[in-house]
């Protein structure tokens, strides 16, 4: 292997917009390929960056190159893209969740297995240093044994609109709360009890707000709050808490009440500058942290931060919560 990578991209909404750019950019990588089912939107993408608008999945995993490939499709749809790439013998980097169901993350799991390529999820607030000084604080015993955990992240409705159609705010949002609330602790879930309610949503069949009572490894207790349908006109598109409280101490983390404020005359809003951000026209960031830290796993041979078991166990508890929500009752795990 020689010492960049080349990157191609599946799925070109906006992350996969941004993904793009940052192969493009990152000292390590250029991109080669990216496809999209709307062949528009591939070309714009591969004009921008001087790379190939591929006509088919295949084509974009045979071009000249590829070592590694961001899957970046709706959450419902991960599963094809990561077993072909695995099958060409690609990294894998996909964006979160892993995929919606257990049985799919145990086919891409055992494909990469395989193909003995890297697979990483794209959890990407394991690289917000909010979240970071929570866990670092915890492994280092400053909260003592842990006793309770409360996660919130509520988007607003255009979010709900848009993708609540494709998947659920558990999967679209909860998987973030249920990685970050096991990584932080160091333990697994063992039980959840969930509660949903559906108004503002109701006429796309999609949960406005599920609430999750959860158990875990070593008796501690959590509620993970999830909700997409918050004011557009809020300050902030994101709401987002964690904190941790333990037998010696207590460690939080709010995320969007961003110490940047812009205002005009009809309203104010707090724009992300954690997770996106220019400086000096280079493009900063949670989500470059994350992409250079696979493309390093991939040239240096280390393990990447989030392991293909992590991001199953977020994905088997999304769907322990829905199978609550059906039974409305507890769920083991």
């Amino acid at each position: 292997m020689s010492d960049t990578l080349g990157a191609a991209v599946i799925g070109l909404g906006m992350m996969g917009e941004r993904h793009a750019q940052l192969w493009a950019e990152l000292p390590r990588t250029r991109l080669v390929a990216v496809y999209d089912i709307v062949p528009e939107r591939a070309q714009a993408v591969a004009d921008a960056h001087g790379c190939l608008a591929a006509s088919s999945l295949d084509e974009a995993l045979a071009a000249d190159g590829v070592d590694i490939v961001s899957v970046c499709t709706d959450d419902q749809s991960h599963l094809q893209p990561c077993l072909a790439a695995a099958d060409a013998g690609k990294h894998v980097l996909v964006e979160k969740p892993l995929a919606i169901t257990t049985a799919d993350c145990d086919a891409i799991i055992a494909a990469c297995e395989r193909a003995d390529v890297k697979l990483m999820t794209g959890h990407v607030c394991r690289f917000d240093p909010r979240y970071v000084a929570c866990h670092d604080a915890v492994a280092a015993g400053e909260v003592g044994d842990v006793v309770q955990v409360f996660a919130r992240r509520n988007n607003i409705l255009a979010s709900g609109l848009r993708i609540g159609p494709r998947t659920s705010v558990a999967y679209f949002l909860g998987v973030h709360e249920i990685d970050l609330i096991c990584w932080i602790t160091g333990a697994r879930v063992t039980r959840v009890h969930a509660e949903g309610t559906s108004k503002a949503l109701a006429s796309i069949g999609a949960d406005d707000s599920i609430l999750s009572l959860i158990r875990l490894e070593g008796d501690a207790v959590g509620c993970i709050e999830t909700c997409w349908i918050i004011p557009e006109g809020s300050a902030n598109s994101l709401d987002a808490r964690l904190e941790v409280v333990g037998t010696e101490g207590r460690v939080a983390a709010r995320v969007g009440g961003e110490p940047f404020e812009a205002a005009s005359a009809s309203r104010s809003s707090r724009p992300d500058i954690v997770y996106w951000t220019e400086v000096h026209g280079r493009v900063a960031g949670a989500l470059r942290d994350q992409l250079e830290h696979f493309a390093d796993c991939v040239l240096d041979d280390t393990e990447p931060i989030v392991t293909p078991a992590q991001a199953r166990h977020a994905v088997q508890v999304a769907e322990a919560i829905h199978h609550s929500l059906d039974t409305g009752a507890p769920v083991d795990l």
